[in-house]
C-alpha cells in the first residue's frame, strides 16, 4: 500500500508572520541570553490548479540550507526540515527550525537574507516571503515546545533527536545526488531531477534503511499505524 502523504495534519505552530517578515540587526549585547526554538519559513509560490512544486524546497535545502549550516553549526544544537502544502492559510511552507541562542540566530538569518538566491527567487515571485522569528524575544526556550502537545512528555521531549537525525539523513541525500546533476541544465531542472530521486529512494529503500531499522532499536514490537 502506498500512502501520499501531504505535510501535517496540524499545521505548524504560526505566532504572526506579518510581524516577521523582515530581520532587524540587533546588537548583539542587547540579545537576551538563553537558548530557544527558531523557524525560517520560506513561503513557496503556488498558483490555483497548479501541482506542488515539492523540488523547490529541495533546492532550498540543498543549495541555502546546506551551506549555511556547513557555516553555522556550531550555532545550532538541535535541528530539523518540515515540510507542508495545504490550500489553506500557509499554504506551501520549507521550514528550517533549528534551537540555538538569539544571536546564533540572527548570524543564520542574516546569512539567509542576504542569500543572493534567496534574493532571486523573492525577486522572481518563486517565494513570496521569508519570514524569520524576532531575535529580541526567545519564546520557545524548552526542548519540547515544537513538538506535538498531543504526545506524552516524555515523546516530546526526545522527538526532537529523532527527527534530526532524519532531516540530517535527508539533506545529506539531496547534497549527494545534487552532485551527480549537471548545473548547466540550471537549478529547477536539476532539483526537479534531484527531488524524483529523493522520492525513488524513499518508495524503494525507506521500508527497510528506515523504518525497519527504527523498528529494530525498538525491539520489533508492533506499533499503531493511522491514516
Amino acid at each position: 500500500m502506498t500512502l501520499g502523504l501531504w505535510g501535517c495534519a496540524t499545521p505548524l505552530p504560526v505566532e504572526d508572520d506579518s510581524a516577521v517578515k523582515e530581520q532587524i540587526e540587533v546588537e548583539t549585547e542587547a540579545l537576551p541570553e538563553g537558548e530557544g526554538w527558531w523557524y525560517a519559513r520560506f513561503h513557496i509560490d503556488w498558483p490555483e490548479g497548479e501541482a506542488i512544486r515539492w523540488y523547490m524546497g529541495t533546492l532550498i535545502g540543498g543549495e541555502v540550507i546546506a551551506p549555511i549550516f556547513d557555516v553555522y553549526y556550531r550555532d545550532v544544537y538541535v535541528w530539523r526540515i518540515h515540510r507542508r502544502a495545504s490550500r489553506d492559510g500557509h499554504g506551501h511552507v520549507f521550514s528550517f527550525i533549528f534551537y540555538s541562542t538569539p544571536q546564533g540566530a540572527q548570524r543564520i538569518y542574516n546569512a539567509i537574507e542576504n542569500h543572493a538566491l534567496v534574493q532571486s527567487l523573492l525577486d522572481s515571485g518563486q517565494l513570496t516571503q521569508v519570514a524569520v522569528d524576532d531575535v529580541t524575544r526567545i519564546t520557545r526556550p524548552n526542548i519540547e515546545d515544537t513538538s506535538d502537545d498531543h504526545w506524552p512528555e516524555s515523546v516530546q521531549k526526545t522527538w526532537p533527536a529523532m527527527i534530526m537525525g532524519t532531516s540530517r539523513m535527508w539533506l545529506d541525500l539531496v547534497s549527494e545526488l545534487a552532485a551527480d546533476e549537471s548545473a548547466q541544465q540550471g537549478l529547477e531542472a536539476k532539483y526537479r531531477k534531484v527531488q524524483e530521486s529523493v522520492t525513488a529512494v524513499w518508495r524503494e529503500q525507506g521500508q527497510h534503511a528506515m523504518l525497519h531499522h527504527i523498528n529494530a532499536v525498538y525491539a520489533y514490537q508492533p506499533l499503531l499505524i493511522r491514516y
